[in-house]
């Protein structure tokens, strides 16, 4: 078995988000590429998809397996347009054994964040490499890598300052709503999605103070779920209110900022739809949009 590790993948340091969203990986998307890797020649596969980054670890038990085959088996994935292959491919990081290892880690403890020091970034980590481990793709090698990966991270995080205060997107997110806002006490916010990053966005705002809180999401269940869940540590929660997707055009002309972070492969608000809603809305303020989704959520139009 050969010593031998290599990794490619894409990140926000120097690839465009109408680049990153190409090969974004879904959960669903992730599990099919680990099956394609492992049945391809490939002894151990580790792959990481955020927001910010989509990568590639592999342990390959055939010489000829080399990172343009790993960018052609995503590419296959995401059924990338051939016209598309080639300026796609540029923008592709190599990295072999020892640069690999040292990029992972610094990924796990949030050094290579857009938010430097990032605090959702171990939780993510963690989540990849037990999909690598749920579909047979995760042997000794990554397991000792994941062990040493995490060892590194919690060690940034308890001996330097790092990490301290509020690290996240969410939070960078609220903070330019805040640029335009700097009172949130009588304005309302719109969250799209459900999700973690939805969770810690809304967590924010309501330290912020903010006036009211609509949560809309695909599955309103999902969205009372969270709800419910919050109200577990603010037992008062009654200026939030939960929709459905279909729901946005009646909220949104009343949305003061509109913060948007789902799964979804498609935009959920795109210009044409957006513009008659906007027209009926009576506040003479602007409507602050922030998308931290990718795929984008907010058509870029």
């Amino acid at each position: 078995m050969p010593s031998k590790l290599i990794a490619v993948g894409v990140s926000h340091h120097s690839v465009p988000v109408q680049y990153r969203e190409m090969v974004a990986l879904s959960t669903e998307e992730t599990k099919a590429l680990l099956e394609r890797l492992k049945n391809s020649f490939t002894d151990e596969a580790l792959v990481i998809s955020t927001c910010n980054r989509s990568e590639i670890y592999v342990r390959p038990i055939n010489e000829e397996i080399d990172s343009e085959y790993l960018i052609d088996q995503l590419f296959e994935l995401k059924q990338i347009p051939s016209a598309d292959r080639s300026t796609l491919r540029e923008q592709f990081a190599r990295l072999s054994y020892c640069e690999a290892i040292t990029h992972l880690f610094e990924v796990t403890a949030g050094i290579d964040s857009q938010i430097l020091g990032d605090q959702q970034i171990f939780a993510q980590i963690k989540e990849s490499f037990r999909l690598a481990e749920e579909s047979g793709s995760s042997g000794t090698f990554m397991t000792k890598l994941a062990h040493a990966a995490f060892r590194v991270a919690k060690r940034v995080r308890t001996e330097t300052h790092l990490t301290e205060g509020a690290s996240t997107i969410s939070y960078a997110a609220v903070e330019f709503a805040r640029k335009v806002y700097d009172d949130l006490r009588n304005r309302t916010a719109l969250i799209i999605g459900a999700g973690e990053t939805a969770e810690l966005t809304i967590s924010y705002l309501l330290e912020k103070k903010v006036g009211q809180l609509f949560i809309a999401n695909r599955s309103k269940e999902n969205a009372d779920t969270l709800v419910a869940k919050l109200r577990l540590s603010n037992p008062n929660l009654s200026r939030v209110r939960t929709f459905s997707l279909s729901e946005i055009p009646t909220i949104l002309p009343s949305s003061d900022i509109v913060i948007s972070s789902t799964g979804s492969q498609e935009p959920i608000l795109r210009r044409k739809e957006i513009e008659p809603i906007l027209a009926k809305r009576t506040e003479s303020v602007p409507i602050v949009m922030v998308d931290i989704a990718v795929p984008r959520d907010i058509d870029p139009e």
